[in-house]
C-alpha cells in the first residue's frame, strides 16, 4: 500500500490529509505541536476562510463552524483622503475570520478519528525530510517555518519582494462594539499602510480583531514594534491612537474604559517576505518532497489569501496523488513538474494581486475604488471576488482589466434602460 507522509499541521497539510484519507489512502502526518499546544500558542495569524473554502470544509464534513448567524458578510473599504472613498460590498457567500488555534486542533482530530497516524514530530529540517523520503512515497512539505521554508528554490520570477513589504501587528480585543451587521472594515492610508477590524471566531466566542499593515517608516509602524508582552498597556494606548487618527469610523465603536488585548499571547507581530517557490526537490533514491501551502508561496496576509491559497493548492495535490495512484503513475520529476505547473495556476494570481496591492495604488486601482464608492454592484463584485483572485488579479493586474471590469458595469445599466447614472452605495 502506498504511503504519503506530510510535514505540518497547518490548514494545506490537514486537508490534504483528509482529502486522502477520504479516498482511503495511507498517510502520516507530522505535527511540530500536539492540539493542545497549538491551542495554548499566541496568535498566529488573522485567517479568513473564504467561501470555497469553507465549501472544501462541507466537503470533508469538517466545516464545524457552519453557524449561519456568524460571518463576514461585507467588506467596508475606505481610502483615506480628501474626500474619502468609501465602499461596502457584500460578500456572496460570506467568509469566516476563526483563530487557527481553534480550527487546526479540531482537524487534526477528525484527521486522527478517520485512520490518519499522527506523530509529535518537533520541528524539522530538511534531513528530517530526507529521512522521511526513504519511509514514505511520497513527502509533501506543508509548512515553510524554519529551515523548511528555504529547501524549495525560491522563484524569483514569481516573487521579487527581497525584504518585507509591511510590518504586521495583530491583536484580539475588547471593548469594540460590533456593527450590527458583522463584516471586515479595510482602512486604506495612502502612503502608511492599511487597517482591518474584523469579528474572529476565537474558543471563547466571537472578538473583536485589528490588523495593522504597516509600510515600515510610516504612521502606522510603532505598534509594530512595541513588544506585547512589555506593557500591553502601552499596546492598547497606541492602538486606539492610531485607530481614532486613521480609522474613525471603526474608533466610533471603541469604548476607551473596557478597550483590551484579550491576552497578553492574543497578539502577533510580524514581518513577511512573500516568497514563491518551486514546488519540488529530489530526496534520492527516486523519492521526491512536495511543497504546498506556505512551504509553496508565503503571501503577505494584506488580502487574506494564504489560507485560502493554501487549501485550494491542498485539494488539487490531493486530487493529483489520487490520480496517479489510481491510474499506477509514480512519483517520479514528471509528476512533480506537474504539480508544480498545477499549483502555480491556482494560487499565482493570489500570490501575484497580493504583491501588487503591497505597492502604491495606480491610477486604474483608484478607479475601481471611486467606482465602487458609487456603484453597489461593483462595490459587491470587489468583495465577493475575494474569493476568485484569478478573476480579481484579471481585473487589478492593468488598465486593459480595469477598464473592461468597470465597462461591463457600464454596458449592463444600459442594457437596463439607466443610462450612466450609478446607484450610490450603502455606506
Amino acid at each position: 500500500m502506498s504511503s504519503i507522509g506530510i510535514v505540518g499541521a497547518g490548514i494545506a497539510g490537514l486537508q490534504l490529509g483528509l482529502y486522502l484519507r477520504r479516498h482511503g489512502i495511507s498517510c502520516t502526518l507530522y505535527a511540530e505541536r500536539s492540539g493542545d499546544e497549538i491551542r495554548a500558542s499566541r496568535l498566529p495569524s488573522t485567517a479568513a476562510l473564504l467561501g470555497s473554502t469553507r465549501r472544501r470544509d462541507r466537503e470533508l464534513g469538517t466545516n464545524h463552524w457552519d453557524d449561519g448567524s456568524f460571518g463576514c458578510f461585507y467588506v467596508d473599504v475606505r481610502v483615506k483622503g480628501l474626500p474619502e472613498l468609501s465602499s461596502r460590498g457584500r460578500m456572496d457567500p460570506p467568509a469566516l475570520f476563526i483563530d487557527m488555534r481553534l480550527y487546526t486542533p479540531r482537524l487534526l482530530e477528525d484527521f486522527e478519528a478517520r485512520g490518519g497516524r499522527v506523530v509529535r514530530s518537533g520541528a524539522l529540517d530538511r534531513s528530517d525530510v530526507e529521512r522521511l523520503g526513504a519511509k514514505h512515497d511520497l513527502v509533501v512539505v506543508a509548512s515553510g517555518r524554519g529551515e523548511l521554508g528555504t529547501m524549495f528554490p525560491r522563484d524569483y520570477d514569481r516573487s521579487p519582494w527581497l525584504e518585507p513589504q509591511r510590518r504586521l501587528f495583530a491583536g484580539l480585543f475588547r471593548g469594540i462594539d460590533f456593527p450590527e451587521e458583522l463584516g471586515l472594515h479595510f482602512q486604506i492610508v495612502p502612503g502608511h499602510g492599511e487597517i482591518f477590524e474584523s469579528q474572529l471566531l476565537t474558543a471563547e466566542g466571537p472578538v473583536s480583531c485589528l490588523l495593522f499593515e504597516a509600510i515600515p517608516g510610516g504612521a502606522l509602524d510603532a505598534v509594530t514594534r512595541v513588544p506585547c508582552d512589555d506593557d500591553p498597556h502601552v499596546v492598547e494606548s497606541l492602538v486606539l491612537d492610531l485607530l481614532e487618527a486613521n480609522a474613525p469610523s471603526v474608533y466610533a465603536r471603541v469604548d476607551r474604559q473596557i478597550f483590551h488585548l484579550t491576552s497578553p499571547s492574543d497578539c502577533m507581530q510580524a514581518a513577511i517576505v512573500p516568497t514563491a517557490r518551486r514546488a519540488y526537490v529530489e530526496l534520492g533514491a527516486g523519492r521526491h518532497a512536495v511543497a504546498v501551502g506556505d512551504a509553496f508561496a508565503t503571501h503577505d496576509p494584506v488580502l487574506w489569501q494564504g489560507a485560502n491559497a493554501a487549501s485550494r493548492g491542498a485539494w488539487a495535490l490531493g486530487e493529483a496523488i489520487v490520480q496517479a495512484l489510481t491510474l499506477g503513475r509514480p512519483f517520479d520529476r514528471r509528476f512533480c513538474e506537474g504539480v508544480d505547473e498545477r499549483l502555480w495556476s491556482l494560487v499565482g494570481p493570489s500570490m501575484q494581486w497580493t504583491n501588487a496591492f503591497l505597492s502604491p495604488p495606480p491610477p486604474h486601482t483608484m478607479a475601481i475604488f471611486s467606482a465602487a464608492s458609487r456603484d453597489q454592484g461593483i462595490a459587491d463584485a470587489f468583495a465577493s471576488n475575494f474569493d476568485d483572485p484569478a478573476l480579481q488579479w484579471r481585473i487589478f493586474r492593468g488598465p486593459e482589466g480595469a477598464s473592461a471590469f468597470l465597462e461591463g458595469f457600464r454596458g449592463a445599466r444600459a442594457r437596463r434602460g439607466l443610462g450612466a447614472t450609478m446607484a450610490p452605495a450603502s455606506a
